[in-house]
């Protein structure tokens, strides 16, 4: 009898451990490079370096996005850009269609003549679930900016001061499409951030890639981003575009 009660019990752990997963730490991630020549009346060129890791597990993740972009025309730097976010999620009871994160946010713009910009804050993401591959998600945040720029006198703004604090409303969209299964995948990366202080201050951002796979890891891609400041310093336009094209490896 002992033997046979030993025998349920030792087939009844075996059975547990194989429904339940181990909560493992997951690592996946994006490494990009791009680039873009122009030559006619002046020369120009653009550089952009993308790396992104995230480590998940089932109850958080952290997800990070490094971005170096780097343009000159005629020997004159015009760009010589980074940019850090570090975003921590947290998956209650493990579902990831509503979750709340911290974010961090470093930046630094030569075209923009912003010396350093730190943001620090939180919000809440809703992510839904599509069954086609298409991936959709929705983010409002409040977040407290440190701005340090290398002039004082800004158009749109009555405030004078190389020094900005403030705290931004921000809402942020991203999207994926399959435009042909598994070949071809258009994404799509929206940001909008208000001043509470300062109804003129905004600063609006649209990123977009077309990826043409090549294998399970490498794809092709030429990628659009532009972006806007409504308040920058007078000498300056108040937005940059780029156009590049370049090589993307997935790993997941």
């Amino acid at each position: 009898m002992r033997k046979i009660l030993f025998l349920i019990i030792l087939s009844s752990i075996n059975t547990y451990s194989q429904t339940v997963q181990k909560d493992t730490l997951q690592f996946k991630g994006d490494f990009n490079l791009s680039g873009s020549f122009t030559d006619g009346i002046e020369f120009q060129r653009t550089f952009q370096f993308e790396f992104n890791p995230t480590f998940e597990k089932t109850s958080w993740s952290l997800e990070n996005k490094f971005r170096f972009l780097f343009s000159d025309s005629d020997d004159e730097v015009l760009n010589r850009n980074w940019d850090a976010l570090v975003l921590y999620k947290f998956y209650i009871n493990g579902q990831k269609k509503w979750y709340p994160f911290l974010v961090t946010d470093v930046q630094t713009n030569l075209g923009y003549e912003l010396e350093f910009r730190l943001g620090y804050g939180g919000g809440l993401t809703y992510k839904p679930t599509f069954k086609n591959g298409n991936k959709l998600l929705f983010a409002f945040a409040s977040i407290y900016y440190r701005n340090r720029y290398t002039e004082s006198i800004f158009v749109n703004s009555n405030r004078i001061g190389n020094q900005r604090n403030m705290v931004r409303l921000v809402l942020h969209y991203n999207g994926s499409t399959q435009i042909l299964k598994d070949k071809i995948l258009l994404k799509t990366d929206g940001w909008f951030l208000q001043s509470t202080r300062e109804s003129t201050d905004y600063i609006f951002k649209l990123y977009a890639s077309l990826e043409f796979k090549i294998t399970t890891v490498f794809s092709l891609t030429a990628d659009y981003r532009y972006n806007y400041e409504n308040v920058s310093l007078e000498s300056l336009d108040n937005n940059q575009q780029f156009t590049s094209i370049g090589v993307r490896a997935n790993f997941e």
